[in-house]
């Protein structure tokens, strides 16, 4: 049996992808800063949550994880930030969806660590460089890399400029096969209707059929701007999928992702 290791597998996407790995008959194991598997009342949810292994270490001590990383065949960083405000995901996440009067998720906050060049990055480089010390060039193996489509005019070139940055460089190892997903938005298909994804999966749903029905998808910058949602559901099942093709390594575009 082959066994992944997910880092960040308690989160919006990473919880998918270890469901799908399940489903896939893959030994998962899931590596994050709590240890805990994500909270869900989902009935569905439960089967797999108990099936997977969750671990607590940091991604940025790899003698932390270095056990884990021995005996995976493969490995996921399902980690990162899109803005540099820690507040960002408890707003995207919440109940509330009143800014009106918060926090401007847009802002920086003082914390040093939280910056993209550390998250989106750094973290991921530390964590290569470890599983290619302790894989000893075995092409069967990979790591997959969760980087980005360039789907948002509004997020700042240093968020994008990480993902890219980062992806150079894990392209350059060789003891390894390097797969980068290149998601949009993404939402959750199990997704309840008041959620906030939602309604920002709706409102670029919109923009997206605007678009396509009304300009044919024929203006290039407008298409470079208006981009395709995606569920979290979907990305998984291309990821899995190429994971388990020894002869695949590169980059999945948006448009390779929702074919799935």
């Amino acid at each position: 049996m082959q066994s992944l290791l997910v880092f960040g597998g308690n989160g919006f996407l990473g919880k998918r992808i270890c469901q799908e790995a399940i489903r896939q008959g893959l030994k998962v194991t899931s590596i994050s800063r709590s240890g805990q598997p994500p909270s869900s009342s989902n009935a569905g949810d439960l089967k797999w949550i108990e099936k997977v292994n969750w671990k607590s270490a940091d991604i940025f001590e790899p003698d932390s994880y270095a056990g884990s990383l021995r005996e995976a065949d493969h490995v996921v960083h399902s980690m990162g930030i899109l803005l540099e405000n820690e507040n960002y995901k408890k707003l995207l996440n919440g109940g509330s969806f009143e800014l009106k009067f918060g926090a401007n998720p847009l802002e920086k906050t003082d914390s040093g660590n939280f910056t993209y060049e550390r998250m989106n990055k750094e973290s991921v480089l530390i964590l290569a460089k470890a599983f290619d010390t302790v894989k000893k060039a075995n092409p069967r193996t990979s790591l997959s890399y969760i980087s980005a489509d360039n789907w948002n005019p509004i997020i700042t070139d240093g968020y994008i400029n990480s993902k890219r940055e980062a992806e150079r460089e894990l392209l350059k190892f060789k003891s390894f096969r390097t797969i980068v997903a290149r998601p949009g938005f993404m939402y959750d298909e199990n997704r309840n209707a008041s959620d906030k994804r939602h309604l920002v999966q709706s409102t670029l749903d919109f923009f997206n059929w605007t678009n396509k029905t009304l300009l044919g998808n024929s203006i290039r910058c407008v298409n470079n701007m208006i981009r395709p949602t995606i569920s979290a559901q979907q990305v998984s099942r291309a990821l899995i999928a190429k994971i388990n093709d020894p002869s695949f390594s590169g980059i999945l575009h948006l448009e390779d992702l929702l074919k799935n």
